[in-house]
């Protein structure tokens, strides 16, 4: 029967897929059928998922899935261009770091100097704050009106922030990710150049790099191969495209394809852009003006490590799309994720790194939750506790003191409370002194009606909240309060 359903989903794949060309590398069967169930859930008349993976410079991974428009019911391919959402950061980087090259601005230029305007607080902002997150801007979501129905635009960021005296922080004191300091960096490259943002990037980036199918999002102007993004899972699953910041296009505001980022990340390794001394610079996390090699942010990346192997990725989130990219530049190998739904919950996280796995031969090693919810999945919370046990000392695989929590929390936003609250309670036993566990118990209890547990659970977090979020603390603090006065 295990048999017959593996091959009965291969067949399914391979219908649903297109276009899978290049797919070279032959991989072991227990390899293959992770990939297959990990994205079993795109199969059918679904939003679209496009899915590459590139090693040495060659695809050895590339299928789409599900459809790029519902309503006319337009089947996604290779060259279906998705809103990349914040992967886009990228791209937008990118385009301050050629006009730093041209010798147009430098990294220390600050927001004053190229807006004269711009309030007092503007002469610490430099570049480098913004490509970095270490502006201090305050989140544009604070200046939209509930009501507004009218699409947010750039322009319209930078003037509220004009109206401002300060930011949240020292500019270079710490990091906080800024959707507002990349949507100030499209107007930077139009303050500088004279003409749009979209028009830069179609001209220093796309056109230079054969990206016939990217752009940048303007409203009213035709995509080509485009996707419209969607939300919700199985009979509710209803348009969902645009948002009152879908037409902000710093941060967020890219149309790209896996044909034409695998474009884009063969540039990486090149000087077609930068000279490669000055590309190397977005690859770094950098701490107040400093180059450094530890983990953080560099210009458009997440920069991580895992022990001297330095992995560059990001995500995007927005209206109707989630997208993930990974990259490991001393492997040659990235992985990209493209979708045009954004309910996969976790599970596009989960997808990229099992393929970043497999096809790094397991010199990153496979998180093992990834292996657990295929178990729990397919034959229930007792096989995946097992899976857990049996691949805990395996160096081929990765688990943390959160790993068990989270999965649970996973489950719990599924609306699967049985198999959430046994994660939890594996939670405690494996890391007994470990908040994770007991925060996840007591909301689960709250949620199934059981107050006496639940109170007991919170009481447990705060007596370990040593080392525990403060805004977990101050969540579990305000469930108890409010559950002793329910008595």
């Amino acid at each position: 029967m295990k048999n017959t359903y593996w091959i009965l989903l291969a067949l399914m794949l391979t219908n649903c897929a297109i276009n899978n060309v290049n797919n070279s590398q032959q991989l072991p069967a227990d390899d293959a059928q992770l990939i297959d169930y990990l994205f079993s859930e795109c199969i059918g008349n679904l939003p679209g998922t496009s899915v590459m993976v590139i090693k040495e410079g060659k695809v050895v991974h590339e299928k789409s899935y599900g459809l790029a428009n519902l309503e006319a019911e337009i089947k996604t391919t290779p060259v279906t261009n998705y809103r990349i959402a914040s992967v886009s950061k990228q791209f937008t980087a990118m385009a301050v770091m050629i006009l730093i090259n041209q010798g147009k601005l430098t990294y220390e230029t600050t927001l004053t100097a190229l807006f004269p305007d711009f309030p007092n607080y503007g002469n610490n902002i430099s570049i480098r704050h913004l490509l970095s997150n270490q502006s201090g801007l305050v989140d544009y979501f604070e200046f939209i009106d509930e009501d507004r129905s009218e699409q947010y635009l750039d322009n319209e960021i930078l003037a509220s922030l004009m109206k401002l005296e300060a930011g949240n922080f020292q500019p270079g004191s710490q990091f906080e990710y800024s959707n507002t300091g990349y949507a100030v960096l499209a107007q930077v490259v139009e303050q500088v150049t004279k003409g749009t943002f979209a028009e830069f990037m179609e001209q220093e980036i796309f056109q230079k790099l054969g990206m016939k199918n990217s752009k940048v999002f303007e409203a009213n102007k035709t995509i080509e191969n485009r996707a419209f993004g969607y939300t919700g899972k199985n009979d509710s699953v209803k348009l969902n495209d645009q948002s009152v910041t879908s037409a902000i296009q710093g941060d967020g505001g890219v149309y790209c394809s896996i044909r034409d980022y695998y474009k884009w990340d063969q540039a990486l390794y090149t000087d077609k852009l930068l000279p490669k001394d000055q590309l190397a610079d977005a690859f770094y996390d950098w701490d107040n003006n400093t180059r450094t090699d530890k983990e953080g942010y560099g210009y458009g990346w997440y920069v991580d490590f895992y022990e001297d192997i330095k992995l560059l990725n990001h995500s995007g989130g927005t209206a109707g799309f989630e997208t993930r990219v990974s990259r490991i530049p001393s492997l040659n190998l990235t992985v990209i994720i493209f979708t045009n739904t954004d309910r996969h919950d976790r599970n596009i996280m989960h997808m990229v790194n099992a393929l970043t796995s497999i096809y790094s031969d397991y010199k990153i090693p496979m998180p093992i939750d990834v292996m657990m919810k295929k178990e729990i999945d397919l034959k229930g919370t007792e096989y995946g506790n097992k899976i857990y046990d049996e691949l805990k000392h395996n160096p081929r695989y990765k688990k943390e003191q959160t790993t068990l929590s989270y999965l649970g929390f996973e489950y719990r936003r599924m609306g699967k409370l049985a198999e959430a609250e046994e994660l939890f309670i594996k939670a405690t036993k494996e890391h007994p002194n470990y908040f994770g566990g007991y925060y996840g118990l007591g909301r689960i209890y709250q949620d199934t009606k059981k107050k006496d547990k639940a109170i007991l659970n919170f009481q447990k977090v705060l007596e370990l909240g040593t080392g525990a979020e403060t805004g977990v603390l101050n969540r579990a603090k305000n469930e108890l309060k409010q559950l002793l006065e329910d008595k």
